[in-house]
C-alpha cells in the first residue's frame, strides 16, 4: 500500500495541547503554500516512481482552512503524478466552526471524500479548557451539513481523560458522539506533551489531569460503548464500522509507504529489504526558504530535511511488529514471514513468552496479538520490539 500525507500547518489559534507543527496566524498564505508544496512534489514523487496512491490524507494544523481551490490544484497534482486507484480515500482534517456551507461543498467539488472533524468534546466546559474555539452546536451542525453536502465518509475525533472529566462527563460524550453516526472515530487519551501550555501548566502543578487508573478506566469504558454500538475497534485508537477502516491509518500500522509533503512532514520509502525514512524541515518559514534546495545531492544530505534514516532490515522488521500490535488484528504471522524472512513468534521467542507469561501478547490461530490487558499497555509491549 501507498499513500500521500500533505501537511497543513496554519490554525486560527494553538490549542493548548497541541505538539505537532503549526502555525497560528491570521493571513495565510494559500497561493504560495500550494505551490510550494507542488514543487516538493515534483522533486521527491521520482523516489515512489510507479507506486499507486490508494489514500491522499490532508493533515495539520487545519487543512479545511485552506482555500478549495488551492487543495484541489495540490491534489490534482498528486493525482497526476500516483494516478490515484478509482476509489481512492481523499481525507482532510478540518474543525467544526471552520466549515460553513460553502466550503464544505467546494472541498466535496474538488474531490475529497472523507472528512476528519476535530470535535475533541461536546461538553462547552471541556471544550474551554481545551481551548476550542467551537461549541457543541457548532460540532453537530457541521455533521449535518457535511452530510447533506454528500459527504458519507465522516471521522470524529474525541478526547477523553480531560482536566477534572469524570466517567459520566464521558459517557455524556460517547451518547453524544454516537448521535451523530459517524462511521469512524479516533480516540484519544490527553497527555500533556512537554512542548505545549498543557504541559508547562503541569510542571507548574496549575494542570490536574485524571490519574492514570481513572484513565485506564475510562479507555476500557470507551472500548466496551462502541463495541455494543458495531464500531470494530481495529487499532489502539482507532473504531469503525465494519467495512469503514481508515485507509490512511492502515497503511501506516502494514508497514505500507508513504511520501509526506509540506512542512515537518515524514516520509517511508522501502527499497528491497531495506527502506528510508525522512522528513522535511519542522518550521514552513524554513520550508519556503529551502525549497530551491531539495533534491541537491543524496537524499541524506538533503538540505529540506531535519531528519533521514536508514532502516536496515533488522529494523523494518523489528517495527513491523510493533506496528503490527497496534492493529486489535495483531501481526499476521504467514504474512510477516513472506515479507520479513521469519516467524516474528520465532524470532522473538523470549520476548513473546515473557510477554505471554504476563498475560499482555497471545497467540490466535496464526496471529500474534495483543490481549484485552494488553491493549492497555500497548506502548510498553510496543517498546519490547524496539
Amino acid at each position: 500500500m501507498f499513500g500521500v500525507y500533505i501537511h497543513f500547518p496554519y490554525c486560527r489559534k494553538r490549542c493548548p495541547y497541541c505538539d505537532f507543527a503549526v502555525h497560528a496566524r491570521q493571513r495565510i498564505p494559500h497561493e504560495r503554500y500550494a505551490d510550494a508544496v507542488l514543487s516538493e512534489l515534483a522533486v521527491r514523487a521520482p523516489l515512489f516512481a510507479g507506486r499507486r496512491a490508494v489514500s491522499i490524507y490532508f493533515g495539520g494544523g487545519t487543512p479545511g482552512l485552506w482555500e478549495p481551490a488551492c487543495l484541489g490544484r495540490v491534489l490534482d497534482g498528486v493525482k497526476a503524478q500516483f494516478g490515484g486507484e478509482p476509489n481512492v480515500e481523499v481525507t482532510v482534517e478540518a474543525n467544526p466552526d471552520d466549515l460553513p456551507r460553502a466550503q464544505l461543498e467546494a472541498l466535496f467539488a474538488v474531490g475529497v471524500n472523507r472528512l476528519s472533524l476535530g470535535v475533541q468534546s461536546l461538553s462547552p466546559k471541556h471544550l474551554q479548557s481545551l481551548g476550542r474555539l467551537h461549541g457543541p452546536d457548532e460540532a453537530v451542525a457541521s455533521v449535518r451539513e457535511a452530510r447533506a453536502v454528500g459527504f458519507h465518509r465522516l471521522s470524529l475525533d474525541l478526547m477523553f481523560a480531560l482536566p477534572g472529566q469524570s466517567m459520566a462527563e464521558l459517557d455524556s460524550d460517547l451518547d453524544g458522539m454516537l448521535a451523530l453516526e459517524p462511521d469512524h472515530l479516533s480516540i484519544y487519551n490527553l497527555t500533556a506533551e512537554e512542548r505545549t501550555a498543557f504541559g508547562a501548566l503541569e510542571r507548574k502543578g496549575l494542570l490536574r489531569l485524571p490519574d492514570t487508573g481513572l484513565a485506564a478506566d475510562m479507555y476500557e469504558r470507551v472500548m466496551e460503548r462502541l463495541s455494543a454500538a458495531g464500531f470494530e475497534h481495529y487499532e489502539i485508537s482507532s473504531y469503525a464500522r465494519p467495512g469503514l477502516r481508515a485507509v490512511h491509518n492502515t497503511l501506516y500500522w502494514t508497514g505500507g509507504e508513504y511520501l509526506g509533503l509540506g512542512c515537518s512532514a515524514h516520509s517511508h520509502r522501502r527499497d528491497g529489504a531495506t527502506g528510508e525514512r525522512f522528513a522535511t524541515v519542522r518550521s514552513v518559514d524554513a520550508y519556503l526558504k529551502v525549497l530551491p534546495l531539495l533534491g541537491e545531492g543524496p537524499l541524506a544530505s538533503d538540505k529540506g530535511l531535519a531528519q533521514y534514516e536508514r532502516l536496515s532490515a533488522e529494523a523494518l522488521e523489528r517495527e513491523a511488529v510493533w506496528l503490527g500490535l497496534r492493529l486489535l488484528d495483531g501481526v499476521d504471522r504467514p504474512g510477516h514471514a513472506r515479507r520479513h524472512g521469519a516467524d516474528p513468534v520465532e524470532r522473538h521467542a523470549a520476548e513473546v513468552a515473557r510477554l505471554t507469561d504476563e498475560g499482555l501478547v497471545e497467540l490466535a490461530g496464526d496471529r500474534l496479538r495483543l490481549t484485552r490487558r494488553g491493549v492497555l499497555f500497548a506502548d510498553e509491549v510496543g517498546a519490547r520490539f524496539l
